[in-house]
């Protein structure tokens, strides 16, 4: 499990249903990120011009969601060099909140979803801290340079994410990401 924090007063927690008390994981809280995501986009009105786009494809037999991700995004380069990404948010009326003192200080859900991806990949990419080294996760996480939907960069990614459908004690069930990082 790759722990988390999410912080006080933040929309996803990265806690497990099935074990509130229990200790957050970047994995569930990555998951919550783009689930919500996609809901905000099929819920409310996105900002015209904008190409940005996620879908989420549940396979209940191999316990897997497949996810497509593409945010318009703003390259910089900054103090010492140092190159940034910002990604602003596509729909309106969105009611995202990071958390304070947590591990993501994102602006907006787009952002925290960018970043997500990229900190679950930064450790995928270590071979010792996958529980299964034979399979990959995020098979892309890129940066693209170029003109898109008033930006100058996409960021793109493509997860084969597992899953687990949680039972709800008082009926219903959830789903949510699976831990699959040491």
């Amino acid at each position: 499990m790759a722990p988390y924090t999410s912080g006080s007063g933040g929309s996803i927690s990265g806690v497990s249903y099935a074990d509130p008390q229990g200790p957050a994981s970047l994995e569930r809280y990555v998951y919550g990120l783009l689930a919500l995501l996609e809901k905000q986009e099929n819920n409310l009105a996105r900002v015209p011009e904008r190409t940005d786009r996620i879908s989420i494809t549940a396979n209940f037999s191999n316990e897997t969601a497949a996810i497509d991700l593409l945010l318009n995004a703003v390259a910089a380069i900054g103090v010492g060099g140092i190159i940034s990404y910002t990604a602003t948010h596509y729909v309106t009326g969105s009611t995202f909140t990071s958390g304070t003192g947590g591990d993501s200080s994102a602006p907006n859900l787009a952002q925290a979803a960018m970043e997500g991806v990229i900190a679950l990949k930064l450790i995928e990419l270590d071979p010792a801290r996958k529980l299964n080294p034979e399979k990959t996760v995020i098979t892309r996480c890129t940066h693209t340079l170029g003109a898109s939907g008033g930006s100058n960069t996409t960021f793109s990614a493509l997860l084969e994410f597992p899953i687990e459908v949680i039972s709800l004690p008082g009926g219903g069930s959830v789903i949510e990401g699976k831990v699959f990082l040491n």
